[in-house]
């Protein structure tokens, strides 16, 4: 739920965010792989603990005309589900298109079928074909190795005997909502994403940054531009004017984009000093669901505990990060009730950027913009004009 609520005068709003496909992200500057890891050859030898990342695979591949058409790819080491586009040189064999996205299904060592969708059932191809087919599969992830010499094993298809999936490659972190990684590149991280549909909201959580800007590009001229400082520093005094710590905003959200079906939505993010960073990229079409009424709630989960010793009571702190969670009232007009009931369903276990403020110099926008799932979402329907809702969110 892509929300935008606002406290007493302010609103609500929440949008299930769009899953970023490979042939979405048009560029990035997050490099891979990253510090400490090595992009996996099947001639490299691994040490138990090295990572390794399978990013983007291609090799020349040919195409059976067949009911369904074989792709063979030797040794590919893709697992069924793995996103591939192809491209020629020449023409590609009916029922495939070049650009288009499929999936890996009926995986064989040297082969595999592909479907319009991860579980979709195999194409056939028919006519004829001419020129270089060339393959990419999209798999994006990172593997540690768990045993030493570890040479030849694909890590994608592995049952975790030799490798061990340890989440996203580092471009593709901020694009992940269910893990707390971030995407680190350093200063500027510049990402364009095509989303090919109308957007309308984007947002960011998780961000290490001294600026961040949100831009739309239509036919190559930029139609919205927004920009926000993310270092401020509180000032209650004449004091903490001049010398008062700066605070680090970690969230932005915008809800105002305009919606073209073909634009570019271009996401920087610059810092003075040291890497920038980016847990968390949203893009999707918001939702108004009402406004945030009063004794709006931030709070905090914490796990950490106390191990004390039975003869000496001696404690040893053991620290776990707090979860935050936001909670309140959110009051709608009974002509929104169609649209949070549908809101609610297409956001179950569905990761959301929330945003309780929508003025981000408001003093409480921070407290209330999180990515995180609802916990509870009650729907009341006693009111004859309005609809009132008890909301609870909780981060990762």
């Amino acid at each position: 739920m892509d929300v935008i609520p606002p406290l007493t005068a302010d609103r609500i709003s929440s949008a299930a965010p769009y899953a970023i496909r490979p042939d979405m992200l048009t560029s990035s500057t997050a490099s891979e792989p990253g510090p400490g890891e090595t992009a996996w050859t099947s001639g490299a030898s691994f040490a138990a603990g090295e990572r390794a990342i399978v990013g983007a695979p291609s090799s020349t591949v040919t195409i059976s005309i067949a009911t369904p058409g074989v792709v063979t790819w030797n040794g590919n080491g893709l697992p069924d589900g793995t996103p591939v586009i192809l491209t020629t040189t020449g023409d590609l064999p009916t029922g495939l298109t070049a650009g288009a996205v499929y999936y890996v299904v009926g995986r064989a060592e040297n082969s595999f079928k592909l479907a319009a969708d991860p579980d979709g059932a195999p194409i056939a191809t028919s006519g004829s074909q001419s020129g270089t087919h060339t393959a990419t599969a999209h798999v994006h992830r990172t593997f540690r190795s768990v045993v030493g010499s570890n040479t030849g094993n694909p890590p994608a298809i592995d049952d975790g005997t030799k490798w061990i999936d340890v989440g996203p490659t580092n471009a593709w972190a901020m694009f992940d909502l269910i893990r707390t990684v971030q995407t680190i590149s350093a200063s500027p991280l510049v990402v364009t994403l095509t989303p090919g549909e109308r957007v309308s909201a984007a947002g960011l959580d998780g961000v290490l940054a001294d600026e961040a800007t949100i831009e739309v590009i239509q036919g190559g001229e930029t139609v919205y531009s927004y920009s926000q400082e993310l270092l401020w520093r509180p000032t209650t005094s004449w004091s903490s004017y001049f010398f008062g710590k700066f605070r680090q905003r970690t969230s932005i959200g915008r809800t105002d984009l305009p919606q073209y079906a073909d634009a570019q939505i271009r996401i920087t993010l610059t810092r003075a000093a040291g890497d920038a960073r980016c847990g968390a990229a949203v893009v999707g079409q918001h939702v108004y669901i009402g406004n945030l009424e009063y004794r709006a709630e931030s709070d905090a989960l914490n796990f950490s505990s106390f191990d004390r010793a039975e003869t000496t009571g001696e404690a040893q702190l053991t620290r776990r990060r707090s979860v935050p969670k936001i909670a309140g009232a959110v009051r709608a007009p009974k002509s929104l009730v169609d649209v949070v009931r549908n809101a609610r369903i297409e956001l179950d276990a569905v990761p959301a950027l929330w945003l309780g403020v929508s003025d981000p110099d408001h003093a409480y926008y921070g407290a209330f913009a999180m990515l995180g799932v609802y916990r509870r979402w009650l729907q009341v329907f006693d009111q004859p004009g309005h609809i009132l809702q008890q909301l609870e969110v909780e981060g990762p």
